[in-house]
This record gives structure tokens, C-alpha cells and sequence, in this order.
């Protein structure tokens, strides 16, 4: 999903709200088993990731959307999201798994999404 950089801030606040919300019920939801061979779901850790960053950096929380300080604040944070959230699935309530390699396809995926950000981030003119 992408949203355009026309869409007015309140909208994006909303969505990446929306998102996040979403995001973490679906990492604390107890007793969450997925039958499939393989750690196809490193790639989904990843891309979600990603997809809360690149949200994060659109609400624009440190400047324009596209400016270098807002997208080098934005990566610290959503780091330490990551980091939080999986934390949080070892506690015994939730009845999850903690993991290191989920803690670092979250990373990657946020690095991945904060490297496109970059790309494309607005330039200085002055």
C-alpha cells in the first residue's frame, strides 16, 4: 500500500495508526501457530516491518516526509518498535516465542525501507 505524499497528514497519521495497531495485535495474539514448512515467515516479517516505517516516516513526526532528519529519526525509532515488540512476545501471558532471527528480519526489513526512504529522500537546494 502506498500512500501518495499528497495525502493530507492527519489521513497518514490515521493510517500508520490504523497499522501499528493492527501490527500489534497480530504479534501478541496468543497462542499464534502458523503450519508451514520452512521460515517463509522471516519475508513477512520484513515486509511488515518495513511497510511500519516507511508508514512512520509519512506521518512526518521530525520535518518535512522526505527530509533527511526525519527519515535518520524515524530509523531509531522503529528500531527500537521492533525490538519492544518482539521482547514482548516472550512474556508468558502471551503464550509466543520471542526470537533473535525474527528480531532481525523486523531490522532488515526496516533498514531495507529506510534505504528506499533515503533514495528518494528530498534534497537541499540552498
Amino acid at each position: 500500500m502506498t500512500i501518495s505524499p499528497c495525502a493530507s497528514p492527519a489521513l497518514r497519521r490515521f493510517v500508520f495508526g490504523g497499522f501499528a495497531g493492527l501490527l500489534f495485535m497480530m504479534t501478541h495474539w496468543p497462542k499464534v501457530a502458523i503450519p508451514a514448512e520452512g521460515r517463509w515467515d522471516l519475508l513477512v516479517h520484513a515486509g511488515v516491518f518495513g511497510a511500519w516505517a516507511i508508514l512512520l516516516i509519512s506521518t512526518a513526526p521530525f520535518g518535512p516526509t522526505r527530509s533527511p532528519r526525519n527519515i535518520a529519526r524515524c530509523v531509531p525509532i522503529a528500531m527500537i518498535y521492533a525490538c519492544i515488540d518482539e521482547g514482548l512476545q516472550a512474556v508468558p501471558l502471551v503464550k509466543r516465542v520471542a526470537a533473535w532471527d525474527d528480531l532481525a528480519a523486523n531490522m532488515t526489513g526496516i533498514l531495507v525501507a529506510s534505504l528506499i526512504a533515503w533514495r528518494f529522500r528530498a534534497e537541499n537546494t540552498a
